[in-house]
């Protein structure tokens, strides 16, 4: 399993979304109201310890397209995204953090500029949330 997809069935765990069942998809979210993607936007090392293990962050952009065209529902949307923030603080306050693949460990994941990213003619708006995984990929130990 990626590390992506590790971040995917971890956020699909947020039982604030709308759609049934559940997907969030990659890089781009389906043109129906309430669809979700998240897409990878950088990464790189942060550090190497003593040990050799390294801690890398990578950046994502998660999007949600909404019905965006009167203000209740693009209030109603931020109510959501805030929400979707607040619960991803209280999964990193209680060490509840994605389970990533064997030799990976998730050390924080951050919340950052929630915003109305597009709109489109039909009046549905995309939003984005952006997100930074740090991780550290542990050295593979020598018997």
């Amino acid at each position: 399993m990626s590390i992506i997809k590790s971040l995917q069935d971890y956020l699909e765990t947020f039982d604030g979304m709308d759609m049934q069942p559940l997907t969030i998809k990659t890089d781009f979210a389906d043109e129906k109201v309430s669809s979700y993607s998240i897409a990878p936007a950088g990464n790189g090392k942060i550090s190497t310890d003593i040990l050799g293990n390294k801690t890398y962050q990578n950046n994502y952009v998660f999007y949600a397209r909404e019905a965006a065209a009167d203000e209740v529902d693009r209030q109603e949307n931020y109510d959501f995204l805030e929400g979707f923030s607040e619960w991803l603080e209280e999964q990193n306050e209680e060490d509840n953090l994605p389970q990533l693949p064997t030799g990976y460990k998730a050390e924080e994941l951050r919340v950052s500029n929630i915003m109305l990213f597009d709109v489109n003619e039909d009046g549905t708006g995309l939003y984005q949330v952006q997100l930074q995984l740090e991780f550290v990929k542990e050295r593979k130990k020598i018997i």
